[in-house]
Order: structure tokens, then C-alpha cells, then sequence
């Protein structure tokens, strides 16, 4: 019981990790956290996973334009 509920949280944080790399969902984050700053790198970090959603979007949106004039 303990491996597989060891496994379904492993997973479930892939999952939310996959979820937020390929959406178009936002996410800012706070200047301080309990009382401590918030590196610049870990929003430098969010805003890149969220360029890389937007590109995804662009090339799809692409190919299907390309395939349709193929048709």
C-alpha cells in the first residue's frame, strides 16, 4: 500500500508539472513566500515554461494551416 501510494503522488506531481509546461495557464509568483524573497530565476523560470506553451500553440496552429492547404 505504502509503494503504491508513493507512486500515485510521484505521478500526480508529473502530471501537474506536464499540465503547467503545455497550457496556456499563467502563473505569477509572489514577491515573498513566509517572509523570504522569491528568486528572480524561479519567475524567469515560470515565464519560459509559459513561452514554450505559446510556441507549442504557434507550431500547432501552423502544421494544421500547412495540412489543410496540402488537402
Amino acid at each position: 500500500m505504502r509503494f503504491l501510494m508513493g507512486w500515485a503522488l510521484k505521478l500526480s506531481v508529473v502530471g501537474v508539472i506536464y499540465l503547467g509546461m503545455t497550457s496556456g495557464f499563467k502563473v505569477k509568483l509572489p514577491e515573498e513566500v513566509l517572509g523570504y524573497k522569491v528568486p528572480a530565476g524561479a519567475q524567469e523560470g515560470v515565464d519560459r515554461n509559459a513561452q514554450i506553451g505559446a510556441y507549442g500553440k504557434q507550431t500547432k496552429a501552423g502544421v494544421e494551416v500547412l495540412g489543410q492547404q496540402l488537402k
